[in-house]
């Protein structure tokens, strides 16, 4: 019975995808958060909450990276079905050069920026923002091969360039701090982390390269761009969604009551990795069988399912056992967290749902879906602006703006911007 099950799982492809990215994504996941573990115990509170703001102003600083990788991932898949190699490689290096190019802007726009950072976070090592904006350098290079595997549906090669990432990152990062570098070394770490990955993919994706052809691009980059553009404001809308919060406890709470609800964040993040492989394998998978003009809707059906399981369990683990949890990743010096972590996982539960739901209209086109997250974006800024007194006003700002969107996307799942049913997607 258990051999029928385990057969079962391997022949059906979307679930198999799910498994390798959930469990490139649970090891991937481990570093990460062994990272966060070591830093909780050997820096302070307020360093520690320095370094998750910092980290968290990276994810709304990267927005135009994640633009360029969602983007990418569709374009790919669709040269990926034509089996166009020789685009795919012209593709891959003249995107490379250009966004080396694109990151030495960013690294000198935050070395300017420095002073302000400063002021805003309240980090006055000035040097540790510094050698951030260097780290910040590779935002758009590192996504490039994670796009790739994706949109060529190597859903094994994309886990493992996902754990030998994270695995560079913590190794170089924490030898830099041990060394006593401490902030400064992290970011300078990373920076290290970041080249050898990219390095590394290479060798990966050398079957899927052949040799390089200067052909002209212009079309492909207009295409690239054209989509781009509505898909910068979704992904701005959703990193906004997921990280203003704790930028914005940062500058309104002192910083042991920033670092204890950093806490709370990481670990509710855990949520956010293991559930999030799912939409990590649909997109693709919906963009390559729109792209060839395939009946999509049972596939999308199959991947929301699942979707839906691993957030009901989320929700139940992180509830039963917050205690347990935050002893393991932090020790006793957190347990501040701990009260915080069930509310905070609603909201990780409406994020992951509202994630899955805008991946899948882009995977279709419907582009329009970035107005449906601007409500729910105003409410969460202003109830957090106007009433912080807790820490639980920014939780209940986090829910209800995750309501919000997630019940405006599901009025456009079913009626859609066209007028027509859900059951005709």
């Amino acid at each position: 019975m258990i051999g029928a099950f385990i057969q079962k799982v391997k022949t059906n492809k979307y679930l198999m995808g799910t498994v390798y990215i959930g469990a490139g994504s649970v090891l991937a996941s481990i570093f990460s958060y062994l990272l966060q573990f070591i830093f909780g115990r050997i820096l302070s509170v307020a360093d520690f909450g320095t370094f998750n703001a910092l980290i968290s102003l990276s994810y709304l600083v990267g927005v135009p990276a994640g633009v360029f990788s969602v983007s990418l991932i569709k374009y790919v898949s669709e040269l990926s079905s034509r089996q166009d190699s020789k685009k795919l490689t012209a593709l891959y290096w003249k995107l490379l050069v250009i966004s080396l190019v694109l990151g030495i802007g960013i690294s000198l726009a935050i070395f300017l920026l420095r002073f302000s950072i400063s002021e805003q976070l309240k980090i006055y090592d000035i040097g540790i923002i510094s050698v951030y904006g260097i780290s910040m350098g590779l935002a758009f290079a590192g996504v490039i091969p994670s796009a790739y595997f994706q949109g060529l549906l190597r859903y094994r090669a994309f886990a493992f360039f996902n754990v030998m990432s994270s695995a560079y990152r913590f190794t170089f990062s924490v030898l830099a701090v041990l060394l006593g570098f401490k902030l400064a070394g992290a970011f300078g770490g990373m920076f290290v982390g970041g080249v050898a990955a990219l390095v590394s993919a290479f060798f990966i994706l050398r079957r899927n390269l052949t040799v390089f052809e200067n052909i002209s691009l212009m079309q492909d980059y207009k295409r690239l761009v054209a989509f781009s553009l509505p898909v910068m404001f979704v992904n701005f809308g959703l990193m906004f969604l997921n990280n203003i919060d704790l930028i914005l406890v940062k500058k309104y709470f002192e910083p042991e009551m920033a670092g204890y609800y950093a806490g709370t964040v990481t670990l509710g993040k855990i949520f956010l990795f293991g559930a999030g492989a799912v939409s990590t394998v649909m997109f693709p998978t919906i963009s390559s069988l729109a792209a060839r003009g395939l009946n999509y809707g049972r596939a999308f059906f199959k991947f929301l399912s699942l979707q839906l399981v691993l957030v009901a369990g989320g929700l139940v683990a992180f509830s039963v056992f917050p205690g347990f949890l935050t002893r393991l990743f932090f020790g006793e010096r957190f347990m501040n967290s701990v009260e915080y972590l069930p509310a905070f996982a609603l909201f990780i539960g409406l994020y992951i749902i509202i994630n899955f739901l805008v991946l899948f209209f882009l995977a279709v086109s419907r582009t329009s879906v970035f107005l449906l997250l601007f409500p729910g974006l105003v409410v969460q800024y202003v109830l957090i602006t106007t009433n912080h007194a807790t820490l639980y006003d920014i939780i209940r700002a986090d829910i209800y703006a995750g309501i919000i969107s997630l019940v405006l996307l599901t009025i456009f799942f079913i009626v859609g911007n066209n007028g027509k049913r859900a059951k005709e997607i």
